[in-house]
């Protein structure tokens, strides 16, 4: 850990860089973030370290960590385009705990290749975001600090190639051929393919709606089990600093000897930029997974939790933002002990960037 935190200052603090040659179009593009917290929490979890189960961003409890450590190399020319993201931090320990220790430190790794003169289709193939919702692990691109639960128990990253369309400024339109639900390796064993559907529709710079797909399993064949897994959002920017994202996920979950389980959630996030460097935003979020389909539980009954969260960021110069935020998140069930459940705690974030 403190040989790749080393590597990382050392990138970081050379100046980033945009070369382009002007022969071919040959353009470079790298960038770094580093996004350090800590989190304390109110309720006492009789010893765990880390924090609830269902989350997977700074997740350290009552203690200092590194969230995302993250330099990106960037190519691109008129007809391709490349991307590769080293990483490290809790956040990828949390969130590839399944994958190879190797594949651990890939945050992104694709390319692509335009298949029109217009540069409207593209194929990428590789190691890619996630098409589905509005938040991602890159925290100061997100107007809350901690991600909603509906944005922890989805996808952040995806293996696999995705054919895209942008039919104009209005309309973009994608579809992915995946090697399951947030996976780099493959799933062991036989296994079936998993697909993935975009669509957006951008009538105008304030209006933004995404509907996202994915149809597939994240288990081997012999499970026989499959997700059935939809998104929708919409973005409104309201004026005078408002700005309103809004979010619901619905999922199902097939089994061959036992009951369907289904789960459900939703996010509102409304943020009020007061000046170029001071912003605050305020989230309701609700979830509903009584039967463990697909959100992690440290016991039987699933998770059944609403709440709210109030965060302030300020922006310290050109690459460095501190956040603070407060969270609350209340029963009948976090998925930590049985009864009545409720949850308070404070997180505190300095990020730096480097584009």
């Amino acid at each position: 850990m403190r040989k790749s935190l080393l590597i990382f200052l050392l990138v970081f603090s050379s100046p980033a860089f945009a070369q382009e040659n002007s022969r071919n179009s040959l353009q470079f593009d790298i960038s770094a973030f580093l996004d350090v917290y800590y989190g304390y929490d109110f309720v006492d979890q009789m010893g765990v370290e880390n924090r609830l189960p269902f989350l997977y961003n700074h997740t350290n409890q009552n203690r200092m960590g590194i969230n995302l450590a993250l330099v990106t190399l960037g190519v691109k020319t008129d007809y391709l385009r490349a991307n590769l993201g080293i990483q490290q931090g809790t956040y990828a320990r949390d969130n590839y705990a399944n994958e190879p220790e190797l594949f651990q430190w890939i945050h992104q790794a694709n390319v692509g290749v335009a298949l029109d003169k217009n540069r409207k289709f593209w194929i990428d193939a590789g190691v890619l975001p996630s098409h589905i919702g509005f938040e991602n692990a890159v925290s100061t691109e997100n107007l809350t600090l901690s991600r909603s639960i509906i944005a922890e128990n989805s996808p952040y990253f995806e293996t696999g190639v995705q054919l895209s369309w942008q039919k104009d400024e209005r309309w973009y339109f994608a579809f992915l051929y995946l090697n399951g639900w947030q996976r780099i390796r493959a799933i062991p064993g036989r296994n079936r393919p998993s697909f993935g559907t975009q669509a957006t529709y951008t009538p105008n710079e304030n209006i933004k709606l995404n509907w996202s797909t994915f149809i597939g399993t994240d288990q081997p064949l012999e499970a026989e089990t499959m997700l059935y897994f939809t998104n929708f959002y919409g973005d409104f920017k309201l004026g005078e600093g408002w700005r309103l994202i809004a979010g619901l996920d619905g999922g199902r979950r097939t089994l061959a000897f036992d009951f369907d389980r289904n789960w459900w959630g939703m996010s509102a996030i409304l943020q009020r930029q007061f000046s170029e460097k001071i912003a605050s935003a305020l989230r309701f979020e609700y979830y509903n997974d009584p039967f463990q389909a697909i959100a992690t539980s440290l016991i039987d009954q699933g998770i059944q939790t609403s709440g709210i969260s109030l965060n302030g960021d300020w922006k310290l110069g050109k690459i460095a933002t501190f956040r603070l935020e407060g969270r609350w998140l209340t029963g009948p069930v976090l998925g930590i002990d049985s009864g009545n459940s409720d949850n308070y705690f404070l997180l505190g974030s300095f990020a730096f960037q480097l584009n």
